[in-house]
């Protein structure tokens, strides 16, 4: 199969300026030598050529700002940093990573990240890559030594590159914020402390069917007993969960399954593990303080993400992987 070709255009259209430096036909030339190895990985071998050449373009402008010490790499890295007290997610970086070098972890990760996909229109499926697949390591080495090889050669560019080619930076630049905790000296919502009344102070309820959690409204939230004022868009819906916090209540559909919880007689262990993964990569699925409830209180043990190692992986990067999958649903405020 004839290789594809790189482009002047691409080059710059990733580094996003339309003018051409003295030092871009060197970056060409090195993502275009890439190729050919992205073209023997078994991760490329069934995806189109876009693909494979914009995985030469990201390895190649990863070079360029590791050189550089500058862009769009190192702004990642260093909300990265902010945030989790490491340059990456998934690796455990020892004193061998250098953040002003180039190295095998950072590679792997952009790999990661142009393996995964996030849901763009509502029909699209999510893909995760594993960030530990053998696959991936090995060629992530492949790539370094190439690298290695022509890094004394590589020239320092002076115009940054895009600061968002990995990733979006303002998903890192939310804060973390802590859960919406109830303290004695709060003013509730009036559906808030009906709640806590009938659940004996626990903030979360558990309801199998649409007409249960209708039951519940009218009988212990005094909702008027009227189709309109009952949340009828639920009425093809199971599997609730009601959670009453500082901030109000919230109601969660088809999504009570994954809480490992005394209280709850809808848990499945067996469809948390298959299908829990998706409250943290598919937006909308839960809302985010419920989620961030059931991580803090350790409510989903079974969960994980469908590769081997998902659960490690999924518990140890939960936040990152919420806001990299769920972008604007992920609430950090």
């Amino acid at each position: 199969m004839k290789q594809a070709r790189i482009y002047m255009k691409h080059w710059l259209g990733i580094n996003a300026r339309s003018k051409q430096l003295s030092t871009d036909p060197w970056y060409l030339n090195f993502a275009s030598q890439l190729l050919s190895l992205i073209d023997e990985s078994p991760l490329y071998s069934k995806k189109f050529e876009a693909e494979k050449v914009d995985a030469a373009l990201s390895l190649a402008i990863y070079l360029q700002d590791a050189i550089a010490q500058s862009g769009g790499w190192k702004k990642f890295s260093n909300a990265c940093y902010g945030l989790y007290k490491s340059y990456l997610p998934f690796y455990k970086l020892t004193d061998e990573y250098l953040p002003d070098e180039i190295n095998v972890e950072d590679i792997s990760f952009i790999l990661w990240t142009l393996l995964s996909h996030y849901v763009i229109f509502e029909e699209d499926e999510v893909i995760i890559q594993n960030p530990h697949d053998p696959d991936l390591i090995e060629f992530s080495q492949k790539v370094y030594d190439v690298m290695d090889a022509a890094f004394e050669e590589a020239p320092i560019c002076n115009e940054p590159s895009s600061l968002i080619w990995v990733m979006e930076l303002d998903l890192l630049e939310m804060p973390l914020v802590p859960l919406p905790e109830i303290t004695p000296e709060m003013t509730l919502k009036k559906d808030v402390k009906n709640c806590l009344a009938y659940s004996k102070g626990e903030p979360l309820l558990y309801f199998t069917t649409y007409d249960e959690l209708r039951r519940f409204f009218v009988e212990e939230l005094k909702w008027e007993d009227k189709n309109e004022s009952l949340l009828p868009e639920l009425s093809d819906e199971s599997n609730f969960v009601v959670y009453a916090n500082a901030k109000g209540m919230l109601i969660a559909s088809n999504v009570s399954y994954c809480f490992c919880d005394p209280r709850n007689p809808t848990y499945s262990a067996e469809k948390a593990a298959a299908k829990g993964y998706k409250l943290f990569t598919y937006p909308g699925t839960c809302p985010f303080d419920l989620l961030k409830y059931g991580m803090a209180k350790g409510l989903f043990p079974d969960l994980q993400l469908p590769f081997p190692g998902g659960k490690e992986v999924l518990h140890d990067n939960w936040d990152f992987i919420a806001r990299y999958f769920l972008c604007e649903y992920y609430e950090g405020e």
